[in-house]
């Protein structure tokens, strides 16, 4: 593994891209931008969707994640104008609607913009960091990362804006802060996640995972074995974070697991604060003594409020300020099984790091799939099915990718074995599926990270 930096400056910016394919899907994106607003584009940014390896649902409680870039990505033209309004966004896609935003103070709200509310996020990002009257901006938007498959395609929406809008305006940032700033930003649509797929979608390395950590951000390169390669399989079933609590829920469970496991070990440091992997920090004890301590300390049933204002001693005012808004009504918060899956899936993450057998990734990942499903309660029926469907492929391991409850699976198996792989899969899971088989089902590479054209 070799680290890099993430001081290096960014935008890198290529006067055209070289990739033949890309080049087609950027003229026509082009020429859809000119169509709707009468004048070319200034900028063309590239952000790519991503896959997570192994690590799910920890990098909000401050454990590293082991993700990749996909081939698979989100386009963005954009320009710079001196009218009003503010801002006009058009997509590719008919489903998406236009949206026209009148001035640069608005509000991002989810019900009134839809998916418009992701691009809103990185623009207000943007403008937060801006000092002085921002540009008015005019963007076009295609894509080809599936919506709502768990591969990151709203973070790779809200990281193309926020890019173009710094760009635009003329601010230089490292990678490090535009993925940082990304990853703040999205939470603006309600979604209180953490930052994995915005540092994957700047930091990314071609032919490479990435090992990401957090606080600071740093990324490290990670050799993927010369034989092994993934299949992501779409499970036909959506999720939308933004439009449920199923998230935010597993978030503040795990942030709950924190204060508890801090109040019994006598932590005062910001308390309020910690985040998992701060207390096994403050105690300095390894991953394998974090698992014994979460299951010493929690019990399997479900706590009730009473019983966690009793345990971290504070009134049910003081706990509601832990909760998220779309998570105060819940009366019951399961802390053993979310702090299990958490520690253990930073501990499978430990020996992922240290195997480059594809035996053990795929031992690795159908453990991490098991978890997400049992003590996570992030999977579905569907999900297990396709799964299960991998392995049964000859897939060596197989697991949810994303944040679950719908979207994409992952696979991992050796290069001899794909194409028999893919065709079981066509045989089974998909035996009725009328679409474009290759939308759903497809080999991945590790892709590079966002990219900006200066002209097509």
């Amino acid at each position: 593994m070799s680290e890099l930096s993430n001081n290096s400056v960014f935008p890198q910016v290529h006067t055209h891209p070289k990739n033949n394919e890309l080049h087609e899907r950027l003229k026509k994106l082009k020429h859809t931008f000119f169509s709707k607003f009468s004048y070319y584009p200034d900028v063309y940014v590239r952000v790519p969707g991503r896959v997570n390896l192994i690590g799910e649902h920890i990098d909000y409680c401050g454990y590293s994640v082991c993700p990749l870039a996909i081939d698979k990505d989100i386009l963005l033209a954009a320009k710079a104008v001196e009218e009003e309004p503010f801002l006009k966004i058009t997509n590719l896609d008919s489903k998406y609607p236009d949206c026209i935003v009148p001035d640069s103070n608005f509000v991002i709200d989810h019900q009134k913009y839809g998916w418009c509310a992701y691009v809103l996020c990185g623009i207000y990002g943007a403008l937060e960091k801006l000092g002085g009257k921002p540009v008015s901006l005019r963007f076009a938007i295609a894509g080809s990362i599936p919506p709502g498959a768990g591969l990151s395609s709203s973070s790779a929406v809200v990281c193309a804006s926020l890019l173009a809008t710094t760009y635009l305006n003329k601010l230089t940032l490292s990678k490090a802060e535009l993925a940082t700033m990304s990853a703040i930003s999205e939470q603006y649509v309600g979604t209180v996640g953490g930052g994995m797929d915005q540092a994957i979608a700047f930091c990314a390395t071609e032919g490479c995972a990435k090992h990401i950590e957090f606080n600071p951000l740093r990324t490290t390169d990670v050799s993927i074995p010369g034989d092994a390669i993934f299949v992501i399989a779409d499970s036909l079933v959506t999720k939308n974070k933004a439009e449920s609590n199923d998230f935010n829920t597993r978030v503040v469970e795990t942030r709950l697991v924190a204060q508890v496991l801090a109040k019994r070990q006598l932590i005062t440091s910001c308390v309020d604060k910690l985040k998992i992997a701060d207390v096994q920090a403050e105690l300095d004890i390894s991953l394998e003594k974090m698992i014994s301590l979460v299951k010493s300390t929690f019990h399997k049933e479900p706590y009730t409020k009473e019983e966690l204002c009793e345990e971290l001693a504070m009134t049910k005012d003081e706990l509601s300020k832990i909760l998220t808004a779309n998570t105060r009504h819940l009366s019951q918060f399961s802390l053993y099984q979310r702090g299990l899956h958490v520690v253990e899936e930073a501990f499978r993450v430990q020996k992922w790091l240290s195997t480059n057998s594809v035996q053990t990734l795929g031992c690795l990942m159908n453990e991490s799939h098991q978890s997400l499903r049992d003590l996570y309660e992030a999977s579905h029926p569907s999900l297990d099915r396709l799964v299960s469907d991998c392995l049964g492929g000859g897939a060596l391991g197989a697991r949810l990718t994303g944040a679950g409850w719908g979207g994409c699976v992952v696979a991992i198996t050796t290069q001899d074995k794909v194409d028999n792989l893919i065709k079981s899969l066509a045989k089974s899971y998909y035996k009725n599926y009328d679409g474009v088989f290759s939308e759903v089902v497809f080999a991945t590479h590790p892709g590079r990270g966002a990219e900006i054209f200066t002209s097509i």
